[in-house]
């Protein structure tokens, strides 16, 4: 018990708690954020030696960008600290580290400084982000009948395949993951064929990291693998009509049957899509629209 008496520290006590503290401290001015102290934390996680960054701001050394400034300025004016504001900031040797900013206003009725208290967690967002990839990868993988391929960075050139499931691996088979991106920018709805299976291509946006993305190749029945392709040789709608049946393995007295129209003039259609779609059989069709040759 103190019994009432406030006992203040001596002040070379407080400068040595400032001085050794194990996390990043510095007193900046509030108008600017110029830095008038820091202690040997600050200096480490920097890399700077004290005399260098004493003058200097956060933005001016590359620590933060001024939009994350931004963010903390707001923090401050709207609640009149910040708290546990959470940023990717550049330190030592270029590296890229997760930390928390604490700032809080102190009026010496002259000036506003910010005294700033900084907490690395990087370790700590790369072990939550470890235990929702696997989370991710659990819940992709129990998809059945269906290929999953997760992209990190789709901007990425090229891309970074993340995780694969089985399916997609056998849909793949050896290709790379840019055919079928390639096949989702060419057209929609986006199909990816092999030599055994036709796939619809689905795309699905996530949170997953920069730019992360989900592709679903869902297996498809052949006819609709054709009738999609069909339309990439400039066909009439009854040559389509022609080319689906023909090339899904229908004669042609049942395609005149299907279509009413006499086998003459399926002839007739057949000998154009032919032509347009550069085969010579009709036994051709299904593997150059799905471009299995």
């Amino acid at each position: 018990m103190n019994n009432g008496l406030t006992i203040t520290p001596p002040r070379n006590y407080l400068n040595k708690f400032f001085c050794k503290s194990p996390n990043p401290i510095a007193i900046s001015f509030a108008k600017d954020g110029t830095y008038i102290e820091v202690n040997e934390a600050f200096t480490k996680t920097t890399g700077l030696r004290r005399q260098e960054l004493i003058g200097q701001t956060s933005v001016g050394i590359g620590h933060i960008t001024p939009e994350q400034r931004l963010v903390i300025i707001n923090a401050i004016k709207e609640k009149g600290y910040a708290q546990n504001i959470e940023l990717e900031v550049r330190v030592r040797n270029n590296r890229v580290i997760c930390e928390l900013f604490n700032s809080s206003v102190i009026n010496t009725g002259k000036d506003d400084f910010l005294l700033t208290v900084i907490t690395d967690i990087t370790e700590h967002r790369l072990a939550e982000e470890a235990r929702q990839n696997n989370i991710l990868f659990e819940s992709l993988a129990a998809i059945a009948g269906t290929g999953v391929i997760l992209i990190r960075d789709h901007h990425r050139k090229p891309p970074y395949p993340f995780f694969i499931n089985d399916e997609a691996k056998r849909a793949l088979n050896g290709r790379q993951v840019t055919d079928v991106l390639d096949a989702v920018d060419s057209q929609e709805p986006a199909y990816f064929t092999t030599e055994t299976v036709c796939y619809r291509v689905k795309t699905i946006l996530t949170h997953n990291g920069p730019s992360g993305k989900i592709i679903l190749l869902e297996p498809q029945p052949d006819y609709l693998c054709i009738q999609a392709g069909l339309k990439n040789y400039n066909l009439s709608r009854r040559q389509e009509e022609t080319a689906l049946l023909a090339a899904t393995g229908y004669s042609n007295r049942e395609i005149a049957e299907k279509l009413f129209i006499s086998e003459h003039t399926v002839k007739d259609h057949l000998k154009e899509i032919f032509q347009k779609i550069g085969v010579r059989t009709r036994s051709e069709l299904c593997p150059k629209i799905l471009g299995w040759r």
